[in-house]
């Protein structure tokens, strides 16, 4: 079930006692804490069944291979890449300890069959059906008490909605290197706009 959630992909604050800083992946790991809570059942099913086409396995498969590893690497080294990356960490985000965990989890992924409804075959399609079923007036709670009681979140937050974040951005996204490789990502199933979308919604953000 887990491997579905982290895949996607990536508790509630005390109101009493005083608490240490989190670190941005501890914030992150409270939403996909509330997804599995409440969601992870489902999930696991939409896993399950689009564990099944061959155009779920595609990408999967293309996940486990080297090229997929060397591309991401090629990634992390491009000026506009590590620009993102900088502006990140300056808030205490690790993009790579996200995509070391992700590499950890598609490696411990297990071939299964189920049944459940579906919206389509590939990995875009079992993206949006996880999202469907994702407790979302719960995570929006989540992302408000955490805005209100945590102010390092709440900066972290506000940059990634600045001017200069948007530039960082659409620099990357102007990139000649960069759309090549997310085009050779597109061709084996895996839509970069699409994990955005998602990322934003484990974040409560519809």
């Amino acid at each position: 079930m887990k491997v579905a959630v982290i895949f996607l992909s990536v508790l509630s604050l005390s109101f009493s006692a005083p608490h240490a800083r989190k670190v941005f992946h501890e914030h992150a790991e409270d939403f996909l804490d509330l997804i599995m809570d409440e969601a992870g059942h489902e999930i696991s099913h939409l896993f399950e069944h689009y564990i099944e086409f061959e155009e779920f396995r595609k990408s999967l498969d293309y996940m486990r291979t080297s090229n997929f590893k060397n591309l991401v690497y090629e990634m992390e080294s491009l000026p506009e890449f590590k620009a993102v990356i900088d502006f990140l960490e300056n808030d205490n985000i690790d993009i790579l300890y996200f995509i070391d965990r992700l590499n950890v989890m598609i490696e411990d992924i297990q071939t299964k069959k189920s049944r459940h409804n579906l919206s389509g075959r590939d990995m875009s399609a079992y993206i949006n059906d996880c999202v469907a079923v994702f407790p979302k007036e719960k995570l929006i709670a989540l992302y408000d008490q955490k805005i209100a009681e945590d102010e390092e979140f709440k900066v972290a937050m506000d940059n990634l909605m600045s001017d200069e974040w948007n530039q960082i951005w659409e620099a990357l996204w102007e990139s000649e290197t960069f759309l090549a490789e997310a085009k050779i990502l597109s061709e084996n199933g895996i839509d970069l706009r699409v994990l955005l979308q998602e990322l934003k919604a484990v974040f409560g953000q519809f």
